[in-house]
Protein backbone atom coordinates (compact mmCIF):
# COMPACT_ATOMS: atom_id res chain seq x y z
CA UNK A 1 0.00 0.00 0.00
CA UNK A 2 2.83 2.79 0.76
CA UNK A 3 5.00 1.48 -2.59
CA UNK A 4 2.84 4.44 -4.44
CA UNK A 5 3.63 7.50 -1.55
CA UNK A 6 6.94 7.92 -2.65
CA UNK A 7 6.28 9.06 -5.76
CA UNK A 8 3.94 12.41 -4.60
CA UNK A 9 6.62 12.70 -1.88
CA UNK A 10 9.44 13.41 -4.18
CA UNK A 11 7.15 15.93 -6.80
CA UNK A 12 6.31 17.92 -3.47
CA UNK A 13 9.43 18.03 -2.37
CA UNK A 14 10.86 19.11 -5.71
CA UNK A 15 8.48 21.49 -6.12
CA UNK A 16 9.03 23.07 -2.74
CA UNK A 17 12.52 23.32 -3.68
CA UNK A 18 12.00 25.02 -6.70
CA UNK A 19 9.97 27.15 -5.62
CA UNK A 20 12.05 27.79 -2.95
CA UNK A 21 15.09 28.90 -5.47
CA UNK A 22 13.07 31.34 -7.46
CA UNK A 23 12.32 32.70 -4.36
CA UNK A 24 15.15 33.69 -3.74
CA UNK A 25 16.22 34.40 -7.24
CA UNK A 26 13.34 36.65 -7.47
CA UNK A 27 14.56 38.46 -4.06
CA UNK A 28 17.81 38.98 -5.66
CA UNK A 29 16.25 40.93 -9.03
CA UNK A 30 14.54 43.00 -6.64
CA UNK A 31 17.51 44.06 -4.99
CA UNK A 32 19.19 45.15 -8.13
CA UNK A 33 16.54 47.14 -9.40
CA UNK A 34 16.79 48.79 -6.33
CA UNK A 35 20.20 49.24 -6.05
CA UNK A 36 19.99 50.54 -9.74
CA UNK A 37 17.29 52.97 -8.48
CA UNK A 38 19.15 54.30 -5.66
CA UNK A 39 21.77 54.83 -8.07
CA UNK A 40 19.87 57.16 -10.75
CA UNK A 41 18.64 59.03 -7.22
CA UNK A 42 21.97 59.45 -6.49
CA UNK A 43 22.96 60.98 -10.13
CA UNK A 44 20.18 63.22 -10.02
CA UNK A 45 20.92 64.55 -6.51
CA UNK A 46 24.55 64.98 -7.83
CA UNK A 47 23.59 66.87 -11.20
CA UNK A 48 21.11 68.97 -9.15
CA UNK A 49 23.71 69.69 -6.81
CA UNK A 50 26.41 70.34 -9.60
CA UNK A 51 23.41 72.57 -11.07
CA UNK A 52 23.13 74.87 -7.88
CA UNK A 53 26.62 75.66 -7.43
CA UNK A 54 27.23 76.64 -10.78
CA UNK A 55 24.33 78.97 -10.36
CA UNK A 56 25.65 80.57 -7.36
CA UNK A 57 29.86 80.76 -8.38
Amino acid sequence: MLEWLWLPLIVAFSLIYYAHKNGLKHKEKLREIDLKEKQIELEMMKERNGSTTERKG
